[in-house]
């Protein structure tokens, strides 16, 4: 079908003027009968029949309300508006009808390009729904609470599988009663936190990889994950040894004693003056007044220790720990860091938005963070869902061949391609993907072209594009699962099929007719003119001072092209000597005022201008006058056009009623909303 896209518009409003229109099989563009999800006692009041096809105010209230933009909007509005809405939505009902007695629902070209598009936004309705919109709702909530795991880490080494062996015999000994910490001194390459039995510290959800992050929040606390966690660091077997409620930011003031090794600043002097402050904040003295005077932190001293806003993790362990158990107002004891010593007074707790305010940021860093790896769950349960297999042994063929194939314009010929583009190299649902396929797949992206078929290659491209054929697979069976998908593609036939009526019965019929044209112009010519025009050279200043003073250069005699090219500060002009050519009257203030002076050759007096000041020449003033019949056709074409669509349109729509006898119930609508 070809496309107009000055009409596309027109298509996506008749898509969606109504809610609640064609079902799923063809027949119900017949029939048009379905209940209002409404709850109006009102609903099944027929408010319009055609054809013996009845339209029901519920149906009436959900098309409208959709058209307006909800039910709140909808009810706010006059029957008289109603009423008007009614008479659209009949001619659109009967156009789908009369699509349904031509046959669109068996054209082939039609029927193509509704698949080509359930496709395309079933792949992107499906990732949304499955995937993004619970990931990030469930991204929200985990990062309402935080968690506080140890671990065990086992180092991948060669061979590989070793590490996960060693994993799962140390988590069979926990399982059977051993010590986690014990364990993780032991036997943890991570010899950090090994020493602290495995302690990590807390954290929330997006600070840490997301597999690991996913079994910690997967595990109640005191207890140890069931099964070994794969991360691109190694193996681990983890424990939650403590969740609370996030405390989202915090805003703390501390005092900071340097222990520098400095002769007079020794670690035993700091700590007598430290000491010496802790004394004087519990006698009463004020936090702020003793951090101006003696704090050593540069940064905060001078504001009275005040740090701004800050998350758990970003601070210093120690000086983290102690800080978010404090209550607002609270003072700390003296906290060591490697530092110094320091006092913290906890200032504020900001509490976690509500999801609706955090969505933006929160579905951003979902992407950055998490979705990779829900992505990765969700196909490996559509593997099992849809029985998902390789051939390995075509894969091994195609890379060890001796001639690889080298995914180039050249490839089909390839007698590499050529001896295998048939054999089997995936299945979905017991249905064959041959390599010919996954070749073709993997020549149309950007990063595998010009690069030879080696193993790695293969098994990378066969990954993506075996995980697009289970996306599509699973998006094949959305119309009869999932409702809303169902109704989004009710909506898109409809708006093709009223497209399609558009094209056949309006704009395939416009024929441009030149003696028309003609005659249509010199009818009309009056309403065909040019636009007044005018040409004006500038100077400009950002100070009124330097205006005034070239202003009175000019009155002195000097040329004002002259001064231009010398001294207007408008970017670009200089080398025009300020002239801006023929612009039209009304195009700027320049050029309105340029069109008050009344001699080619004068200028203005100075006038204030956007972003400074200027002085304005009148170079050529182009009067408005009668375009001829050549310079005035893309109009002429244009009126005519639309003329001759809203003629063949209405003739269209007469010729509907006239077929299906439509009967309007108005006195119903009052019950609208009711």
């Amino acid at each position: 079908m070809r496309i107009k896209l000055n009409y596309l518009i027109l298509a996506l409003v008749c898509m969606y003027l109504t809610s609640n229109v064609l079902g799923q099989s063809s027949e119900e563009i017949v029939s048009m009968n379905t209940t209002s999800r409404l709850t109006s006692q009102y609903a099944e009041e027929v408010v319009a029949d055609f054809d013996g096809h009845e339209i029901t105010l519920g149906e009436f209230e959900q098309a409208y309300a959709k058209n307006v933009g909800g039910v709140e909007a909808a009810q706010d509005d006059s029957l008289d508006e109603y009423e008007r809405f009614l008479d659209l939505y009949v001619t659109y009902r009967m156009k789908l009808r009369n699509a349904f007695v031509r046959g669109y629902h068996n054209d082939e070209d039609l029927t193509n390009e509704l698949n080509d598009y359930k496709q395309k936004i079933g792949v992107s309705y499906l990732e949304e729904k499955s995937i993004v919109a619970p990931g990030v709702k469930k991204f929200y909530d985990q990062r309402g609470e935080e968690v506080r795991v140890s671990h065990i880490m086992f180092k991948i080494g060669n061979p590989a599988d070793s590490a996960k062996e060693r994993a799962e015999a140390i988590l069979d000994s926990i399982k059977n009663g051993a010590s986690f910490e014990d364990m993780a001194a032991k036997y943890s390459d991570d010899k950090f936190s090994a020493k602290k039995g495995g302690d990590i510290y807390w954290f929330t959800a997006g600070q840490i990889i997301a597999s690991f992050e996913s079994a910690a929040y997967a595990t109640p606390s005191g207890e140890v994950y069931t099964e070994v966690v794969k991360t691109k660091f190694g193996y681990h077997l983890l424990k939650v040894t403590d969740r609370q409620k996030r405390k989202y930011k915090i805003a703390a003031s501390h005092i900071l004693i340097k222990t520098d090794g400095n002769a007079e600043n020794d670690s035993s002097n700091a700590r007598q003056r430290i000491n010496e402050i802790s004394d004087a904040i519990k006698d009463g003295a004020s936090f702020d007044s003793l951090a101006i005077e003696f704090s050593e932190d540069p940064g905060s001293g001078k504001k009275g220790g005040a740090l701004g806003y800050f998350e758990r993790r970003q601070m210093v362990q120690p000086f983290d720990e102690a800080v978010f158990q404090l209550e607002v107002g609270e003072v700390s004891p003296i906290v060591k860091t490697r530092f110094g010593y320091h006092i913290i007074k906890l200032t504020d707790v900001q509490e976690y938005p509500p999801f609706e305010k955090e969505i933006e940021k929160i579905r951003d860093m979902y992407k950055k963070s998490r979705y990779q790896f829900d992505y990765d769950e969700y196909i490996n349960k559509l593997k099992k869902e849809f029985a998902y297999s390789v051939n390995e042994n075509t894969l091994d063929l195609l890379s060890k061949e001796e001639n690889q194939i080298l995914l180039s314009a050249e490839y089909m010929t390839d007698s590499s391609f050529v001896i295998h583009k048939n054999e089997k190299v995936i299945s979905i649902n017991k249905n064959d993907v041959l390599v010919d396929s996954l070749m073709s797949f993997m020549n149309s992206q950007a990063s595998y072209k010009n690069k030879a078929l080696n193993s790695q290659l293969l098994k990378e491209g066969t990954g993506k594009f075996g995980n697009e054929l289970l996306l599509i697979e699973k998006a094949s069976q959305l119309e009869s699962t999932d409702s809303e998908f169902a109704k989004l593609m009710s909506d898109y036939r409809n708006g093709i099929y009223i497209f399609k009526l558009q094209e056949d019965e309006v704009w395939n019929k416009v024929k441009i007719d030149s003696t028309e044209l003609r005659k249509l112009y010199e009818e009309n010519k009056e309403n065909y003119k040019t636009t007044a025009q005018v040409s004006f050279s500038e100077i400009f200043s950002k100070k009124k001072e330097d205006i005034d003073q070239y202003f009175q250069m000019l009155e002195g005699g000097k040329d004002f092209d002259s001064l231009a090219s010398k001294y207007t500060a408008r970017p670009g002009m200089k080398n025009k000597s300020g002239n801006y050519g023929l612009k039209n009257v009304d195009d700027s203030e320049m050029s309105i005022k340029a069109n008050t002076l009344s001699e080619v050759g004068s200028y203005s007096e100075s006038m204030q201008v956007k972003g400074g000041w200027a002085i304005v020449k009148l170079n050529e003033k182009v009067e408005s006058r009668i375009k001829t019949y050549e310079e005035a056709l893309p109009e002429i074409s244009s009126s005519y056009q639309e003329s001759e669509s809203k003629r063949l349109e209405k003739a269209y729509n007469d010729r509907l009623k006239a077929l299906y006898q439509p009967e309007y119930f108005y006195n119903e609508l009052a019950n609208a909303y009711k």
